[in-house]
Protein backbone atom coordinates (compact mmCIF):
# COMPACT_ATOMS: atom_id res chain seq x y z
CA UNK A 1 0.00 0.00 0.00
CA UNK A 2 1.07 4.02 -0.61
CA UNK A 3 2.86 4.56 2.49
CA UNK A 4 1.42 8.11 2.65
CA UNK A 5 -2.26 6.06 2.97
CA UNK A 6 -1.27 5.02 5.94
CA UNK A 7 -1.06 8.78 7.41
CA UNK A 8 -4.06 9.03 5.63
CA UNK A 9 -6.02 6.18 7.13
CA UNK A 10 -4.63 6.82 11.07
CA UNK A 11 -6.35 10.66 10.69
CA UNK A 12 -9.57 9.46 9.22
CA UNK A 13 -10.39 5.59 10.49
CA UNK A 14 -12.44 7.29 13.89
CA UNK A 15 -14.90 8.74 11.87
CA UNK A 16 -15.02 8.33 7.74
CA UNK A 17 -18.34 6.68 7.03
CA UNK A 18 -17.04 3.52 5.29
CA UNK A 19 -14.25 2.72 8.03
CA UNK A 20 -17.08 3.07 10.94
CA UNK A 21 -20.04 1.63 9.20
CA UNK A 22 -18.12 -1.53 8.48
CA UNK A 23 -16.23 -1.91 11.30
CA UNK A 24 -19.93 -1.99 13.16
CA UNK A 25 -20.85 -4.64 10.84
CA UNK A 26 -17.60 -7.03 11.96
CA UNK A 27 -18.27 -6.66 15.41
CA UNK A 28 -22.03 -7.52 14.77
CA UNK A 29 -20.88 -11.16 13.33
CA UNK A 30 -17.52 -11.48 15.87
CA UNK A 31 -20.30 -11.08 18.70
CA UNK A 32 -23.01 -13.44 16.83
CA UNK A 33 -20.37 -16.04 17.35
CA UNK A 34 -20.61 -16.53 21.09
CA UNK A 35 -16.71 -16.83 21.14
CA UNK A 36 -14.19 -15.18 23.44
CA UNK A 37 -10.81 -15.84 23.85
CA UNK A 38 -7.89 -14.84 22.13
CA UNK A 39 -8.15 -12.75 18.82
CA UNK A 40 -5.92 -12.12 15.89
CA UNK A 41 -5.73 -8.95 13.67
CA UNK A 42 -3.73 -9.88 10.49
CA UNK A 43 -2.86 -7.17 8.54
CA UNK A 44 -4.10 -4.32 11.48
CA UNK A 45 -2.85 -1.11 9.53
CA UNK A 46 -2.97 1.29 11.97
CA UNK A 47 -5.04 -0.07 14.78
CA UNK A 48 -8.39 1.26 14.19
CA UNK A 49 -10.13 -2.27 14.74
CA UNK A 50 -7.94 -3.25 17.56
CA UNK A 51 -8.55 -0.12 19.39
CA UNK A 52 -12.49 -0.32 19.48
CA UNK A 53 -12.86 -4.20 19.38
CA UNK A 54 -15.56 -5.57 21.53
CA UNK A 55 -14.81 -6.28 25.21
CA UNK A 56 -14.37 -9.35 26.91
CA UNK A 57 -11.53 -11.09 25.16
CA UNK A 58 -8.79 -12.04 27.32
CA UNK A 59 -5.78 -11.26 24.03
CA UNK A 60 -6.18 -8.78 21.25
CA UNK A 61 -3.47 -8.49 19.17
CA UNK A 62 -2.30 -7.21 15.77
CA UNK A 63 0.46 -8.15 13.23
CA UNK A 64 1.06 -5.86 10.25
CA UNK A 65 4.10 -6.34 7.45
CA UNK A 66 4.79 -3.02 7.58
CA UNK A 67 6.98 -0.97 10.12
CA UNK A 68 4.80 2.18 9.61
CA UNK A 69 1.20 0.84 10.45
CA UNK A 70 3.03 -0.85 13.32
CA UNK A 71 3.91 2.43 14.72
CA UNK A 72 0.63 4.34 14.00
CA UNK A 73 -0.66 1.01 16.65
CA UNK A 74 2.00 2.39 18.81
CA UNK A 75 0.50 5.99 18.50
CA UNK A 76 -2.65 4.78 19.35
CA UNK A 77 -1.72 2.71 22.59
CA UNK A 78 -1.62 -0.81 21.09
CA UNK A 79 1.10 -2.69 22.22
CA UNK A 80 0.13 -6.02 21.15
CA UNK A 81 0.94 -5.52 18.06
CA UNK A 82 3.83 -7.28 16.21
CA UNK A 83 5.34 -6.66 12.74
CA UNK A 84 5.29 -9.85 10.79
CA UNK A 85 4.13 -11.34 7.19
CA UNK A 86 0.74 -12.62 6.69
CA UNK A 87 2.21 -15.90 5.11
CA UNK A 88 4.50 -16.75 8.04
CA UNK A 89 2.72 -16.08 10.87
CA UNK A 90 4.51 -16.46 14.37
CA UNK A 91 1.93 -18.05 16.52
CA UNK A 92 1.53 -21.57 17.50
CA UNK A 93 -1.09 -24.01 15.45
CA UNK A 94 -4.51 -24.03 17.10
CA UNK A 95 -3.73 -20.93 19.17
CA UNK A 96 -6.52 -18.64 18.92
CA UNK A 97 -10.16 -18.18 18.80
CA UNK A 98 -10.52 -15.98 16.39
CA UNK A 99 -8.80 -14.97 13.34
CA UNK A 100 -9.11 -11.54 11.10
CA UNK A 101 -7.91 -10.28 8.05
CA UNK A 102 -9.71 -6.83 7.53
CA UNK A 103 -8.59 -6.04 3.37
CA UNK A 104 -5.69 -7.72 3.47
CA UNK A 105 -5.56 -10.85 1.13
CA UNK A 106 -6.59 -8.85 -1.91
CA UNK A 107 -2.83 -7.15 -1.39
CA UNK A 108 -0.62 -10.25 -1.69
CA UNK A 109 0.16 -12.96 -4.73
CA UNK A 110 -0.20 -15.51 -2.35
CA UNK A 111 -3.41 -15.07 -1.03
CA UNK A 112 -4.40 -18.47 -0.25
CA UNK A 113 -1.10 -18.95 1.76
CA UNK A 114 -2.28 -16.45 4.05
CA UNK A 115 -5.55 -17.71 4.63
CA UNK A 116 -3.91 -21.35 5.24
CA UNK A 117 -1.66 -19.77 7.54
CA UNK A 118 -4.60 -18.01 9.16
CA UNK A 119 -6.51 -21.14 9.58
CA UNK A 120 -3.65 -22.90 11.07
CA UNK A 121 -3.18 -20.82 13.74
CA UNK A 122 -6.73 -20.67 14.96
CA UNK A 123 -8.19 -23.67 16.77
CA UNK A 124 -10.77 -26.39 15.79
CA UNK A 125 -14.45 -24.54 15.77
CA UNK A 126 -12.88 -21.39 16.22
CA UNK A 127 -13.52 -18.58 13.25
CA UNK A 128 -12.46 -16.42 10.68
CA UNK A 129 -13.17 -13.35 9.45
CA UNK A 130 -12.31 -12.02 5.97
CA UNK A 131 -13.16 -9.19 3.64
CA UNK A 132 -12.45 -8.02 0.68
CA UNK A 133 -13.52 -5.83 -1.95
CA UNK A 134 -15.66 -7.34 -4.70
CA UNK A 135 -15.96 -7.25 -8.32
CA UNK A 136 -12.87 -6.34 -11.10
CA UNK A 137 -14.83 -4.60 -12.98
CA UNK A 138 -15.22 -1.65 -10.18
CA UNK A 139 -11.10 -1.77 -10.47
CA UNK A 140 -10.01 1.98 -10.53
CA UNK A 141 -7.24 4.21 -9.23
CA UNK A 142 -8.26 3.60 -5.81
CA UNK A 143 -7.37 -0.16 -6.36
CA UNK A 144 -3.82 0.96 -7.73
CA UNK A 145 -2.97 2.83 -5.04
CA UNK A 146 -3.20 0.46 -2.50
CA UNK A 147 -1.55 -2.13 -4.23
CA UNK A 148 -4.24 -4.80 -4.92
CA UNK A 149 -3.84 -7.69 -6.43
CA UNK A 150 -7.11 -8.53 -7.32
CA UNK A 151 -11.08 -8.16 -6.44
CA UNK A 152 -13.54 -10.94 -5.68
CA UNK A 153 -16.72 -12.50 -6.50
CA UNK A 154 -18.63 -14.34 -4.02
CA UNK A 155 -18.12 -17.69 -5.56
CA UNK A 156 -14.62 -17.29 -5.64
CA UNK A 157 -14.10 -15.84 -2.42
CA UNK A 158 -16.22 -19.10 -0.98
CA UNK A 159 -14.01 -21.68 -2.97
CA UNK A 160 -10.96 -20.44 -1.77
CA UNK A 161 -12.01 -20.57 2.28
CA UNK A 162 -13.08 -23.76 1.99
CA UNK A 163 -10.66 -25.08 -0.20
CA UNK A 164 -8.21 -23.63 3.04
CA UNK A 165 -10.72 -25.88 5.24
CA UNK A 166 -13.16 -24.03 6.63
CA UNK A 167 -17.24 -24.08 6.44
CA UNK A 168 -18.68 -20.77 5.65
CA UNK A 169 -20.91 -19.49 8.29
CA UNK A 170 -21.75 -16.49 6.49
CA UNK A 171 -20.83 -14.56 3.20
CA UNK A 172 -22.90 -11.37 1.53
CA UNK A 173 -21.79 -8.16 0.13
CA UNK A 174 -21.36 -4.89 1.56
CA UNK A 175 -22.74 -1.72 0.15
CA UNK A 176 -24.89 -2.96 -2.79
CA UNK A 177 -27.44 0.37 -2.83
CA UNK A 178 -23.45 2.73 -3.77
CA UNK A 179 -22.60 -0.27 -6.54
CA UNK A 180 -24.13 1.60 -9.60
CA UNK A 181 -22.08 4.28 -8.42
CA UNK A 182 -18.84 2.78 -8.12
CA UNK A 183 -19.50 1.20 -11.14
CA UNK A 184 -20.15 4.51 -13.10
CA UNK A 185 -16.46 5.70 -11.98
CA UNK A 186 -15.06 2.83 -12.95
CA UNK A 187 -16.71 2.51 -16.37
CA UNK A 188 -15.79 6.46 -16.63
CA UNK A 189 -12.18 5.97 -15.51
CA UNK A 190 -11.90 3.30 -18.04
CA UNK A 191 -13.21 5.18 -20.94
CA UNK A 192 -11.41 8.45 -20.16
CA UNK A 193 -7.80 6.30 -20.10
CA UNK A 194 -8.97 4.61 -23.52
CA UNK A 195 -8.67 8.47 -25.26
CA UNK A 196 -6.08 9.82 -23.40
CA UNK A 197 -2.45 8.89 -21.46
CA UNK A 198 -3.30 7.64 -18.17
CA UNK A 199 -2.19 9.87 -15.25
CA UNK A 200 0.30 8.59 -12.69
CA UNK A 201 -1.71 7.64 -9.34
CA UNK A 202 -0.64 8.36 -5.56
CA UNK A 203 -2.58 8.93 -2.40
CA UNK A 204 -3.00 12.61 -3.12
CA UNK A 205 -5.07 11.62 -6.78
CA UNK A 206 -7.82 10.19 -4.38
CA UNK A 207 -7.64 11.94 -1.49
CA UNK A 208 -10.78 13.84 -2.73
CA UNK A 209 -12.60 10.37 -1.81
CA UNK A 210 -11.82 10.70 1.84
CA UNK A 211 -12.64 14.49 2.01
CA UNK A 212 -16.34 14.78 2.69
CA UNK A 213 -18.40 17.43 4.90
CA UNK A 214 -19.23 16.41 8.42
CA UNK A 215 -22.97 15.96 7.70
CA UNK A 216 -22.37 13.87 4.61
CA UNK A 217 -20.09 11.64 6.40
CA UNK A 218 -22.94 11.24 8.87
CA UNK A 219 -25.36 10.81 6.39
CA UNK A 220 -23.36 8.24 4.78
CA UNK A 221 -22.37 6.49 8.41
CA UNK A 222 -26.18 5.99 9.06
CA UNK A 223 -26.51 4.95 5.42
CA UNK A 224 -24.38 2.04 5.63
CA UNK A 225 -26.57 0.96 9.14
CA UNK A 226 -29.82 1.29 7.79
CA UNK A 227 -29.06 -0.97 4.41
CA UNK A 228 -27.58 -3.51 6.63
CA UNK A 229 -30.47 -3.57 8.70
CA UNK A 230 -32.77 -3.61 5.60
CA UNK A 231 -30.94 -6.52 4.14
CA UNK A 232 -28.86 -8.15 6.88
CA UNK A 233 -27.14 -10.91 5.52
CA UNK A 234 -29.59 -11.16 2.74
CA UNK A 235 -28.34 -8.61 0.44
CA UNK A 236 -28.10 -8.57 -3.40
CA UNK A 237 -25.81 -10.36 -5.14
CA UNK A 238 -23.64 -7.23 -5.47
CA UNK A 239 -22.03 -4.74 -3.49
CA UNK A 240 -18.47 -2.86 -2.92
CA UNK A 241 -16.95 -5.15 -1.17
CA UNK A 242 -17.75 -9.02 0.64
CA UNK A 243 -17.10 -9.96 4.08
CA UNK A 244 -17.44 -14.03 4.80
CA UNK A 245 -17.13 -15.72 8.35
CA UNK A 246 -16.22 -19.37 8.46
CA UNK A 247 -15.37 -21.55 11.24
CA UNK A 248 -12.62 -23.97 11.22
CA UNK A 249 -13.51 -27.72 11.32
Amino acid sequence: MDPQLYQRFFEIEDWFWWCVGTRRIFFELIEGTGVRGRALDVGCGTGAILKEFPPGWSVVAGCDYSPLAVSFCRARGLHQVIRSSGTTLPFFDNALDLVMAIDVIEHLDDDEGCLREMVRICRPLGYVLVHVPAFEILWTDKDDVNHHRRRYRRRQLVTLVERCGLRVETVFYLNSFLFPVALLRALEQKLRWSFRPRPPVSAASIDHLYRLPRGANRFMTGFVAFEHWLFGRSAPPFGMSLVCLAQKQ
